[in-house]
């Protein structure tokens, strides 16, 4: 589509927003551009590309070293992570009910790789998996398994022979530090990957646990985790979280105990504190290899989102597979269409991912995986330098709510294809539709942003911010509310919708909103949960109505929040087409066009703005894909930023494009990846289609002489011109993934 068929222009829309209400602030985050202060760094900051030999018990004497070892060379792959010990040793194990794979032989699968690897300046993580264990291991220690409710023991799921093993017992806190001992003092390893670090039992009623959480809560064990209202529930969740803080701190201290400059890392964090979580490790290798046929193109790039909000200025690295590994049947020995691994790939490494191939099996059948990673590793190690980022510059971030995604439990559930927190996923079944619906409006409206935590919500995570979108953030304590409320009134701005704030940090329901003073309205004790043929009605011209102002009205919502306005409110740019029936054909009209309703609340509070739509226009936006909730929801965070993006992209419209906007140490760098496909909202890219002409205006400080401007994609350096404070690079094309490369003198 081009601006014409929209009614919309980028460009028209930013100065109207910019002039409406207060004044602008800083284009950029205070400091953006300064030099970073030095730090005392470990190794982890020097890999930035990685490959997993992920081994199966036949793989010793089976699988092809020299293609391997010869594959890491030509990717210029700087670390490894190799199968060691847990469920299977790949090495001649001296620790009790360690079982060796049989095909190991004489052999030593894991050392030989490992020192090969160091032999030629890799670094060497080893793979853990304590999972699951063999009936020798049940018979001799029963207080090692899982058990079921009725105190029989959990056999694997998918391999009947082994065992579930107790996260919270003895295999957790005295075998495993045995073998993580043997493998770091015997072997050249500059750490430990945790896979499935916290097991895979989930609520465990063995004996251990019973005892254990008794100690620490007086309770007894839940006999479910299906209603996290259930105050047991809660308490189990906040043990289960203390014994994986203590799981970390153990396996990170047996392991720098022996090795200093070696550490333990987990690949998923769960429901953990990013704070505290921060104390504990050093680095994150996020583990979300791949997408569904439900999930949108720009999932990895969320991950990648994710994990940088949980590290801060700490390497993040993010693991994607080569084969169908996402889906339900984990097709693992298949092979992802290049195009797919490319795109996704890509996606991830321009939200700061470090990248990392695991294959499954090392003994490798369909090769055609390898040409799609090499490619992509070499242009990396070629423009290294320019995704050794520094800071991101992003004005704009969306709120992720692990306490919602936990504990609230909406009437209504959904799934319409999950991202959301890492590892998080709500309990009961629901989807982060909110989440995914408004995280694809700044996509499409190539909105450089970030995710924020709810847990981090004090001024040095946030105050960077211009805007922070809450997607209905149902769950928020007092205390996160003041928080925001601050926020506010310091300048900050906020976008929510639906039931933000409407429970406190369990879950329950408030008598009133939580944010009600900033949004303008109170609740008025009853929320809708379907809402069938209701409509909103357009008052233009307005800032919100941009694009809209052709039209009468557009589909609303298809849930209510049933609200009561503050007084002396101005007249709202959207109102209320009351639900009417949709059948019998002769009963569709509505004998009230107009309520004058408020369905959107945007005002200014302090020295910010606020802007509060009491339905779900993000989720159903998910679910309907409406371009006039684009636009809607599009034009409230213009509204609410009062200034022009950092970096804005304009140019052929009906490209999917995902921008980043990021700074190193003597650069700047622009990301667009190109994520338009026919495919790109369901199922898996099958081409990569070139897009452009764009144009590329970048906020930059008058102070910065640029010395150079280069498309890494295209390998060619490129003019610039300077438009008053703002930076113009033409992008001619981009075929997956260009980056505008600013080296400053």
């Amino acid at each position: 589509m081009n601006a014409q068929d929209t009614g919309l222009d980028r460009r028209t829309l930013m100065k109207v927003t910019a002039a409406f209400g207060i004044a602008s602030v800083a284009a950029a985050a205070p400091g953006a551009f300064a030099q970073a202060a030095p730090s005392r760094r470990g190794w982890e900051w020097e890999p930035m590309r990685w490959i997993q030999i992920c081994a199966t018990d036949d793989d010793p004497g089976r699988y092809d070293k020299a293609f391997w070892l010869d594959f890491l060379r030509r990717t210029k792959t700087q670390g490894v992570c190799l199968s060691a010990g847990g469920v299977t040793a790949f090495y001649p194990t001296k620790v009790p009910f360690h079982y060796r794979t049989p095909y190991l032989g004489n052999g030593d699968m894991f050392g030989e790789l490992a020192h090969d690897c160091k032999a030629m300046g890799i670094r060497v993580l080893g793979r853990v998996d304590p999972h699951a264990l063999h009936a020798d291991a049940l018979a001799a220690r029963p207080d090692w398994i899982a058990r079921n409710a009725d105190g029989t023991p959990k056999r694997h799921p998918t391999d009947p022979s082994l065992y579930l093993t107790c996260p919270n017992g003895p295999v957790t806190f005295e075998w495993m530090p045995q073998i993580l001992k043997e493998i770091v003092s015997s072997y050249p390893v500059d750490g430990i990957f945790g896979n499935r670090w916290a097991g895979s039992a989930g609520l465990c009623h063995c004996n251990v646990c019973h005892s254990d959480f008794k100690r620490a809560s007086g309770q007894e064990l839940p006999a479910s985790l299906a209603d996290p209202r259930n105050p047991v529930v809660r308490a189990y969740f906040e043990w289960d979280n203390n014994k994986r803080y203590a799981q970390l701190k153990l396996w990170g201290d047996t392991v720098s105990a022996i090795n200093p400059d070696a550490f333990f890392t987990p690949g998923t964090w769960g429901r953990l504190d990013p704070k505290r979580l921060r104390q504990t490790i050093r680095s994150i290798y996020a583990d979300r290899q791949g997408r569904s046929g439900q999930n949108a193109a720009w999932l990895n790039g969320r991950s990648a989102k994710e994990a940088y909000c949980l590290m801060q200025d700490r390497p993040v690295t993010g693991i994607f597979a080569a084969g169908e590994t996402s889906t339900p049947y984990r097709f693992m020995d298949s092979v992802q269409s290049p195009a797919e691994i490319t795109a996704y790939l890509h996606d991830g490494l321009a939200h700061g991912f470090r990248p990392w191939m695991t294959k499954f099996k090392a003994e490798v059948f369909d090769k055609r995986w390898v040409a799609p990673v090499e490619k992509t590793y070499v242009w990396l190690a070629r423009n290294e330098d320019y995704f050794r980022n520094t800071d991101n510059l992003a004005r704009v971030a969306m709120l992720q709510s692990t306490q919602t995604a936990t504990y609230y439990v909406p009437a209504s559930r959904a799934d319409t294809g999950a991202a959301g927190p890492m590892d998080a996923q709500s309990l009961h079944g629901n989807a982060d539709d909110a989440g995914n619906g408004f995280y694809q409006a700044l996509v499409e409206s190539r909105v450089p942003f970030n995710i924020v935590d709810e847990r981090q919500l004090d001024p040095e995570y946030i105050d960077r911010y211009r805007v922070i979108v809450l997607p209905n953030a149902a769950a928020l304590s007092d205390a996160q509310c003041a928080q925001l409320r601050s926020y506010v009134s310091r300048g900050g701005a906020i976008v929510a919708t639906h039931e933000t704030s409407l429970y406190n940090e369990w879950g329950e329901r408030r008598a009133n909103f939580g944010l009600a003073d900033l949004f303008g309205c109170d609740f008025a004790g009853k929320v809708d949960e379907r809402v069938q043929n209701s409509y909103i009605a357009i008052h233009g011209p307005h800032p919100l109505t941009l694009g809209l102002d052709d039209t009468p009205r557009i589909v609303s919502g298809t849930k209510l929040v049933h609200v009561t306005p503050h007084k002396n409110l101005a007249k709202a740019a959207l109102t209320i087409v009351p639900s009417y029936p949709d059948l019998p054909m002769e009963k569709v009209f509505t004998g009230v066009r107009d309520s004058g309703q408020p369905m959107v609340y945007a005002r200014t509070f302090g020295k910010g703005r606020v802007v509060y739509f009491p339905t779900d226009l993000d989720r159903t936006f998910w679910e309907l894909s409406s371009r006039d909730h684009l636009f809607v929801l599009r034009n409230a965070v213009a509204w609410a930023a009062g200034e022009e993006q950092p970096m804005v992209v304009t140019g052929t419209d009906a490209a999917m494009v995902d921008v980043s906007f990021w700074r190193q140490g003597n650069s700047a760098t622009a990301h667009l990846v190109n994520l338009t496909n026919p495919m790109a909202m369901k199922g898996f890219m099958r081409d990569l289609l070139p897009v452009g002409p764009f144009t590329v205006s970048l906020a930059l400080p008058a102070s910065a002489a640029v010395k150079r401007v280069r498309l890494l994609e295209a390998n060619i350096d490129v003019q610039s011109r300077r438009e008053g404070s703002r930076l113009v690079v033409e992008v001619p094309s981009i075929q997956v993934h260009e980056v505008v490369a600013i080296d400053f003198a």
